[in-house]
């Protein structure tokens, strides 16, 4: 995640922790407090220390313990931040989901930011490219990622407009881009299998469900590689001059020209009433009927 979004997981009034006073919380080996605000005051002190464990153990006691507690409720959100500064996304995406739901007058779930770190959980907790022996993350399961949009959606639909929504919107870029990225991995998986058909209906897909994502030169140029491919000559030639007039410096429309005047040369004009390859599917074909219709295991034989 960029540091920008990651600076945001930071980003609640210091009131949050402030009444630990940074202390540090003591070992679990000592007694629980006696009272909620003392209790969540050694949880804070604990997520100050980054001892997330400790924290999250010291809140589920205010949770539990106190649940009509001022603090019972805070204990909530700092298990949900403890969740995810431990890595346990699809934990931490729950709580904040849950949090948001729960509490709907709480500042934190207002001004945006609860539901907002549901969905930065979900991207998290999507495969991320780490170690070069790995598979590139295009390849692996984008279910987080459509988890990620989902909270995203949410999210505008009841917070845009909120101090948060900057951070969203990049979030919502991040998430658009990695989906497109598996897009045009699958489509290239099929062009080089040979398969132009199933090819085209990602790249189709992917130029009307990501415009101005940031590699619309890339759909674009593919569109057009695989239409010329599948012979469709006015296909082609249409998706080159999207690419050529929309990305004029980019590398793909330098190429574009050189394919327009490849299409120009051998095809000449454009011709809207250009007969178009036959694109439906192939029918298959009806078994023929075995000439020895009393003993099928044997219909080589005529019946007589």
């Amino acid at each position: 995640m960029p540091r920008s979004l990651r600076c945001l997981t930071w980003l609640l009034p210091t009131a949050l922790v402030s009444m630990s006073g940074c202390k540090t919380g003591p070992d679990l080996s000592a007694d629980y407090a006696q009272t909620a605000r003392e209790n969540y005051e050694l949880a804070t002190g604990e997520f100050s220390d980054k001892d997330w464990e400790e924290s999250i153990l010291y809140s589920d006691f205010v949770r539990i313990r106190f649940p009509f507690s001022r603090y019972a409720v805070e204990a909530e959100l700092l298990i949900a931040r403890a969740e995810f500064e431990q890595g346990n996304y699809l934990s931490a995406q729950d709580a904040f989901h849950r949090f948001a739901k729960l509490h709907p007058t709480h500042k934190h779930v207002r001004n945006g930011w609860a539901s907002f770190m549901a969905a930065a959980s979900a991207y998290m907790n999507a495969p991320q490219q780490r170690f070069f022996v790995l598979p590139p993350s295009a390849q692996l399961d984008q279910g987080p990622l459509k988890d990620a949009l989902e909270e995203l959606e949410q999210y505008f639909e009841q917070y845009s407009g909120s101090v948060t929504e900057r951070y969203a919107v990049e979030l919502r870029q991040l998430v658009l881009n990695r989906m497109l990225d598996h897009e045009l991995y699958v489509a290239r998986f099929y062009l080089d299998r040979e398969k132009p058909e199933a090819a085209i209906g990602r790249l189709e897909s992917a130029h009307i469900r990501y415009p101005g994502v940031g590699q619309t030169a890339e759909v674009l140029f593919l569109l057009g590689i695989t239409y010329l491919r599948m012979e469709e000559i006015e296909l082609a030639r249409s998706t080159f001059s999207e690419l050529q007039q929309k990305h004029a410096a980019h590398h793909h429309g330098k190429q574009a020209r050189i394919y327009l005047k490849y299409i120009q040369d051998k095809h000449g004009p454009a011709d809207p009433s250009r007969k178009r390859p036959d694109r439906s599917p192939p029918q298959p074909k009806r078994p023929e009927e075995p000439k020895n219709r009393t003993r099928p295991e044997h219909p080589e034989k005529v019946s007589t």
